[in-house]
């Protein structure tokens, strides 16, 4: 079997490694597509895959920016995706509606605005007005050149929902060649904090009844393409074990080995733009504590992979006593000992602290509590999430949400008392959330039974557009041109026009060289004329007229001669 797996970019493999390399040991036969590169170590996972496996190969699409629809299709599937955060459920969700709104084409958002439309059935009949147009869009010509070079025979997709991206585009156009296509959920927030699935494949996999209602209710999914499958981004967490034992890696991070240890795991730039001055508070509450285990415990800060900048210059360790960050750049862990540092982290910690991240999922495999504390200024990226809720409830709840950092700090004195019961709340939310199907059940080999079933079942129609699709799409082309020039840069504008125009421009480059030609044809022509006027005059008129005279003079000197009666002399 031939697997087409598109992705955003390679970073997103990280979380479909053991998918991806399940099925090269069984012998399919992947290609690895990418939109763009990334900044987080994404090739380099891609390269080590493809060095490992044989049968895997990767390549990057070329850029469709310059084709006609691409500004068109951006502008409706993001003005779609903002539209959807106008609605009730999303109201709490202020952060998340301002991210939306920041993508979206100023139209969306001056429709958003207006009397009647902003209204919720003026924004469900703008929404069906810019599904229709999305549907009938034309997919760029090189993701048809590819798919047709690759002929696979399942496309495979992640992460589909992120704003602004044209995997809708593959989508469509495995649809229209008869692909069947399947869709990955890569995380637990994908389906409630990111775009629409515009367009939606033949299966859905995601983690659990939780994501399976998000999945038909937020975007339409019909309940029989979506399979449950479980998580099989963490399995490779139900299996890990450290690396090191805790006097080495304390005496490697900076912490008293004595200590009981807290970990924080600091957030993404989204949730928490700004973690310093809260971590220096909770910091300081810590150490104030009434309980000598608490106010004394080792506390390690780890900073997001993609939000370490804010740290830059800072040191804990010079402010507080047995406090260390580390590590200080912030490293993803994606494999290697990068994984494994960062496995050890939590699992030599008592306990683990965060605002809002997927950390806090990988800390319950691993068996270790997780607390919160609501704050202020974290409000939108917490209970402003609906994502945010599965930690709170999800089989009973995973977090331990404190209101205030004295009721968070009164939570972990209780902890290093009794550990017990925090251990077992873990379990639940595991068996609720990421193994649904047991705890002991792998949701890798699912996810690869799921694609097998699908690519073995009967062969897909390709899809082809309605005559009425068709002539909308006809009539959509003005408004294409008119998107594309008004959101092109000055440059690549520019460069664009000169693609398109240059099949008129030879053309005209040929006709002009012709009119040249025929202008300095006309100017040289009276010279000409001329020329030709005269060559005839002379030998119709002139050259006659000399052999006649020639030939009259010739006459009257034989006459002369003749009549003189002398012998002719110039015989």
């Amino acid at each position: 079997m031939k697997i087409l797996f598109s992705a955003t970019h390679f970073g997103f493999l990280r979380n479909f490694q053991s998918t991806i390399r399940v099925l090269a040991e069984q012998g399919h036969t992947l290609h690895l597509l990418a939109e763009r590169r990334d900044a987080i170590d994404g090739q380099k996972m891609a390269d080590l895959l493809a060095a490992d496996h044989p049968t895997i190969t990767l390549e990057l699409l070329p850029s469709s920016r310059h084709r006609l629809w691409y500004a068109l299709a951006t502008g409706v599937r993001a003005s779609l995706d903002y539209w959807r955060y106008l609605d009730a459920r999303w109201d709490q969700a202020e952060k998340l509606r301002a991210r939306a709104a920041e993508q979206a084409p100023p139209f969306a958002l001056a429709a958003a605005r207006a009397p009647i439309l902003r209204s919720r059935p003026g924004l469900a009949m703008m929404a069906r007005v810019f599904r229709t147009i999305e549907r009938v869009l034309l997919p760029p010509g090189e993701i048809a050149d590819v798919f047709r070079r690759i002929n696979p025979d399942v496309l495979f997709l992640t992460p589909l929902l992120y704003f602004r991206s044209h995997q809708v585009d593959h989508v469509r156009c495995a649809r229209q060649l008869g692909i069947k296509s399947v869709l990955g959920v890569g995380s637990w927030d994908h389906l409630t904090t990111k775009g629409l699935i515009h367009a939606v494949p033949d299966r859905v996999l995601v983690w659990n009844e939780l994501q399976k209602r998000e999945a038909t209710e937020l975007h339409n999914v019909p309940a029989e393409r979506v399979v449950v499958t479980g998580a099989q981004a963490y399995d490779h967490w139900f299996a890990a074990k450290p690396t090191s034992d805790r006097a080495v890696f304390c005496q490697q991070v900076g912490l008293d080995s004595e200590r009981p240890i807290l970990l924080y795991l600091c957030s993404s730039p989204f949730i928490a733009p700004h973690e310093v001055a809260f971590v220096r508070s909770w910091t300081r509450a810590v150490r104030a504590s009434g309980d000598p285990r608490l106010s004394t415990a080792g506390l390690l800060v780890r900073p997001h992979p993609q939000n370490a900048r804010q740290w830059s210059g800072i040191d804990l360790a010079d402010e507080f006593p047995n406090v260390a960050f580390w590590p200080r750049t912030g490293v993803n862990p994606i494999g290697g000992s990068a994984r494994a540092e960062y496995f050890d982290s939590i699992y030599h910690a008592e306990a683990v602290v965060g605002v809002n991240t997927s950390a806090m999922i990988e800390a319950g495999i691993i068996g270790r509590p997780v607390y919160s504390v609501k704050a202020e200024e974290f409000a939108d990226t917490q209970e402003g999430t609906l994502h945010f809720q599965h930690l709170k409830n999800a089989g009973g709840g995973l977090l331990h949400l404190a209101a205030n950092l004295d009721e968070h700090v009164a939570q972990l004195a209780g902890l290093l008392t009794d550990q017990g019961g925090a251990h077992e709340r873990a379990r639940q939310f595991m068996q609720a959330f990421i193994r649904p199907h047991g705890l002991d059940v792998p949701a890798t080999p699912l996810v690869v039974t799921e694609i097998e079933h699908l690519a073995a079942g009967p062969a897909l129609v390709p899809h082809a557009l309605s005559a009425g699709e068709r002539l909308l799409r006809v009539a959509l082309i003005p408004a294409a041109v008119v998107t594309t020039v008004l959101t092109m840069e000055r440059v690549k504008l520019r460069s664009m026009i000169l693609h398109w125009t240059r099949p008129a421009r030879l053309v005209f480059r040929r006709l002009m060289s012709r009119c040249i030609y025929a202008a300095r044809f006309l100017c040289r022509l009276p010279r000409l004329a001329f020329r030709v006027l005269s060559a005839g005059v002379k030998r119709l008129i002139v050259n006659p007229v000399r052999w006649l005279i020639h030939r009259a003079k010739r006459g009257l000197h034989a006459f002369l001669v003749w009549r003189s009666g002398q012998p002719d002399q110039t015989l």
